[in-house]
């Protein structure tokens, strides 16, 4: 009992993010299209209600766009949302 209450807590936490300062979204485009750091980065599904001049972080990847893919933490919204490196 113990163990599965453990395993309940640890999904509600959320995931620590690193304490870089973070990055605008300079635009964006149907959910899906995003300049940031002058990088295109396209969402892998939808990244839903994000906006230009919203900052994110970069939980995986980089800025530079020199990834497969990362994972952006939006700052303002408290949310992930995973996306392509052009």
């Amino acid at each position: 009992m113990l163990r599965s209450m453990a395993g309940i807590i640890l999904a509600l936490v959320p995931l620590a993010v690193p304490a870089e300062e973070g990055y605008e979204i300079k635009a964006a485009v149907d959910d899906e299209t995003f300049i940031i750091n002058d990088e295109a980065f396209e969402a892998v599904s939808y990244c839903l209600g994000w906006e230009e001049g919203e900052k994110v972080r970069f939980v995986e990847g980089n800025a530079q766009g020199s990834c497969v893919s990362a994972i952006l933490y939006n700052v303002s919204r408290q949310e992930r949302c995973r996306v392509w490196c052009d």
